[in-house]
């Protein structure tokens, strides 16, 4: 971090503080916009890591106790938390939505093809359709 003297601060003019200052502010909100979309990311990412445990184990519940006394029981829990584990996917990808759309509101432009966030919007609904398309298969293996 650069340090002023006092020397250099009054050999400035205000414009060229001011314009200093500026310049320090543009910065600050260029590093919080990227904070808050890192945070979105591991938000999205710990709610997927959930979804995952919940629907994996309904699965193993309903594959493992299948042919017992309580399989039609075991399928229904089993069906319920993949059902669990796939709104979990769909809650993630909600609230990482949210936060790219405000994102794009408080500091993009209006062309949504130059906002610097599009491409990780692009790669999160595409990993969501596809975790959702998997556990949806492993849905109906499980009931079949």
């Amino acid at each position: 971090m650069k340090k002023f003297d006092k020397e250099s601060l009054e050999s400035k003019s205000s414009e060229e503080l001011a314009r200093s200052r500026t310049d320090l502010a543009q910065l600050r909100s260029e590093l919080a916009q990227s904070r808050t979309l890192q945070a979105a990311e591991r938000t999205y990412a710990a709610w997927v890591r959930t979804g995952f445990t919940i629907a994996g184990a309904g699965w193993t519940l309903g594959q493992a106790l299948r042919n017992s006394e309580a399989g039609n029981m075991s399928l229904l829990l089993g069906g319920a938390l993949i059902i669990l584990g796939l709104m979990c996917f769909i809650y993630a990808w909600l609230g990482f939505k949210r936060v790219y759309d405000y994102l794009k509101y408080t500091f993009g432009d209006d062309e949504d093809k130059n906002h610097p966030f599009t491409m990780n919007l692009i790669t999160v609904t595409i990993l969501s359709v596809t975790l959702f398309g998997i556990f949806v298969l492993g849905f109906g293996m499980l009931l079949f």
